[in-house]
């Protein structure tokens, strides 16, 4: 049993496009997979499945993440998709997953909520192991070069791998699909090395 979280102090950096990606990655590789939906008003990964139709991992609303959790020990993957903003939830989400992923864009409005975010959970005793960073929405690589250096300077890990601004990785998810399911082959091949980056890192 494995539980990834995906979390975030602000909306729109990407929680739900990564949780949604890895779930139809990590059942590609005949895991069972729960995707937990720990956001009853946005409800979007939820809302995105009604889009895909056919799924061989299961999504669901979670009223708290207490109820979520709870579940885990039925599949081999959870992937808690949390609530749009922090919360008491989020420590106790943090406290449970074995890894614990906050997406971030490159404005210090992103960036700085965020590491702060991490400073809590890290106060509350959580372990800076199992706290990862990615990067999402860059517009060039000078720009993830910078922010890497602001997050090693933090002393947080990250991936190595990042998500561009691509209008293709949105119209994949309008249609019911992940962002490693376009129609282009390079964004395709860069949002699996990124996946694939996440499930390494447990290893």
């Amino acid at each position: 049993m494995t539980i990834i979280a995906f979390i975030s102090q602000k909306g729109g950096v990407g929680k739900s496009t990564l949780a949604r990606a890895l779930a139809v990655e990590a059942q590609k590789q005949k895991l069972s997979v729960l995707l937990a939906d720990c956001d009853q008003q946005q409800a979007t990964s939820y809302q995105w499945l009604q889009l895909r139709k056919k799924s061989k991992f299961k999504v669901e609303i979670f009223p708290t993440a207490q109820q979520a959790l709870r579940e885990a020990n039925k599949y081999d993957l959870t992937i808690i998709d949390g609530p749009a903003r922090t919360s008491h939830a989020t420590l106790e989400i943090a406290q449970k997953a074995n890894l614990v992923i906050q997406p971030t864009g490159a404005s210090r409005d992103d960036l700085i909520p965020a590491v702060k975010e991490f400073n809590a959970l890290v106060k509350a005793e959580v372990s800076k192991k199992k706290l990862l960073f990615v990067l999402t929405r860059l517009s060039t690589p000078a720009e993830a070069k910078a922010i890497q250096n602001y997050l090693k300077n933090a002393g947080y890990h990250y991936s190595s791998f990042y998500l561009m601004e691509k209008t293709s990785y949105k119209q994949a998810q309008n249609e019911g699909k992940s962002i490693t399911e376009t129609k282009y082959p390079g964004l395709t091949n860069q949002a699996k090395q990124l996946i694939t980056s996440l499930l390494d890192y447990l290893d």
